[in-house]
């Protein structure tokens, strides 16, 4: 019997399950908002960006509050690695609440924004609510992804539990 619950192609080199298309999709989507300004930053500095009422919801800088908690676990997840420090090790761990923060930080602040009438959401709008609700369903809800946020690769010995060997 293999002691991996799943196949070997699910593992990395630290013997840990790997951060999957759809993890890191609902990672990068749950962080569009600073991730779109940085982009199209890049891609527009000699031009200004003129927002449409349609994406009110989607480009206001307002909503990167809602990105840092989503921010701070794709850095986890970058720095997923033996040579992790405790914060790396904390902020996976607590990725999925992480990301949930994110999510209800978005539609507090879109109700705020835009009030409590959902009629008044544009079709851009009600893509992002679906998107932000479905990448935190995955999250929650696929056990494959609550294995990935559980484990973290082993720490590397400190050289004086090497030279003990």
């Amino acid at each position: 019997m293999s002691q991996f619950k799943y196949d070997f192609h699910h593992y990395n080199r630290f013997a840990v399950v790997k951060v999957n298309a759809l993890t890191a999709a609902a990672v990068l989507f749950l962080s569009r908002h600073v991730l779109t300004f940085i982009v199209l930053g890049i891609a527009l500095s000699r031009t200004r960006l003129h927002v449409q009422d349609a994406f009110a919801g989607v480009l206001d800088p307002r909503y990167m509050y809602s990105d840092i908690p989503a921010l701070l676990v794709l850095l986890a997840m970058l720095g997923r690695h033996p040579s992790s420090g405790k914060a790396i090790r904390l902020l996976w761990r607590y990725g999925r609440y992480l990301l949930l923060a994110s999510a209800a930080t978005y539609f507090v602040l879109l109700a705020r924004q835009l009030g409590p009438d959902p009629m008044r959401y544009g079709w851009i709008i009600w893509l992002m609510i679906l998107g932000s609700a479905a990448s935190v369903g995955y999250i929650f809800l696929s056990p494959y992804a609550r294995d990935v946020f559980r484990e973290f690769p082993d720490p590397e010995p400190s050289k004086d539990q090497r030279q003990q060997r």
